[in-house]
C-alpha cells in the first residue's frame, strides 16, 4: 500500500483539529485537572524513533525539551521528585519517491502525565464504603500511576521531499513551546 495515501489524509485531518491551546483567560476546570501542579517540576521523557538518518535524534529532542523546561524554571531531572511528566515521541522516517527524492515523514506528540489515584480500584477504600480511613490512605499508595491529561493540541506531522531537520527540529520546539505556554498560564499565581 502506498505509504503517501495513508499520510495526506491524516495530516488534512490533523490540521483540521481546532486549536485548543490557543485559548486565553482563566483556566477552565479541564484545563486545571490537565496542567495544574502549582507550578512544580517536570520530568522529561523522550522516545524518537529515527529511520531517516537525521540529526533529529533521542538526545538532541531531549536536550531541547530540558533545556525549554529549565527556561521556563519547570525542568526536574530524573532523580528529583516531579509534579508531571513531559513525554515527546516521535517518528522519522525517509521513503524513496520515483524520481529518486527521499520523502520524509514525521509523527510528533506531546503528552503530559500527571500521578492520579485511582480511587475506585482500591479495595481498602471500597471495603470502607468510600470512606478515607488511616488503613485506607497506606493502602492507596498502589493505586497511583501516571496517566495522560494533556496532549498537544495539534500533533506534528508532515512530509516532504528531501531530507530537512530544521522543519522537524522547529515543529518540535514549537510543541514545546505551546506546552510551556499552557502550563504556565494554567499554574499562573503559583509560578514566580
Amino acid at each position: 500500500m502506498n505509504l503517501v495515501k495513508l499520510v495526506i489524509p491524516a495530516v488534512a485531518a490533523a490540521l483540521l483539529v481546532p486549536a485548543v491551546g490557543e485559548a486565553q483567560g482563566p483556566r477552565s476546570p479541564q484545563e486545571r485537572f490537565a496542567l495544574f501542579t502549582s507550578c512544580g517540576p517536570v520530568n522529561v521523557e523522550v522516545f524518537v524513533t529515527n529511520a531517516a538518518a537525521s540529526n533529529v535524534t533521542q538526545e538532541a529532542v531531549e536536550d531541547m525539551a530540558v533545556n525549554r523546561l529549565q527556561e521556563a524554571g519547570i525542568y526536574a531531572p530524573r532523580d528529583q521528585p516531579a509534579w508531571g511528566l513531559l513525554r515527546v515521541t516521535g517518528f522519522i522516517t525517509t521513503q524513496p519517491v520515483p524520481g529518486g527524492v527521499a520523502q520524509t515523514i514525521y509523527i510528533i506528540r506531546l503528552r503530559f502525565m500527571k500521578l492520579l489515584y485511582d480511587q475506585l480500584s482500591d479495595p481498602e477504600l471500597a471495603a470502607d464504603r468510600g470512606r478515607l480511613s488511616s488503613d485506607s490512605l497506606g493502602a492507596a499508595l498502589r493505586w497511583i500511576h501516571w496517566a495522560p491529561t494533556w496532549e498537544s493540541p495539534r500533533p506534528g506531522i508532515g512530509f516532504f521531499a528531501g531530507r530537512r531537520d530544521d522543519l522537524i527540529a522547529g515543529t518540535i520546539r514549537n510543541m514545546l513551546e505551546e506546552f510551556v505556554t499552557e502550563y504556565l498560564r494554567v499554574n499562573q499565581g503559583s509560578c514566580q
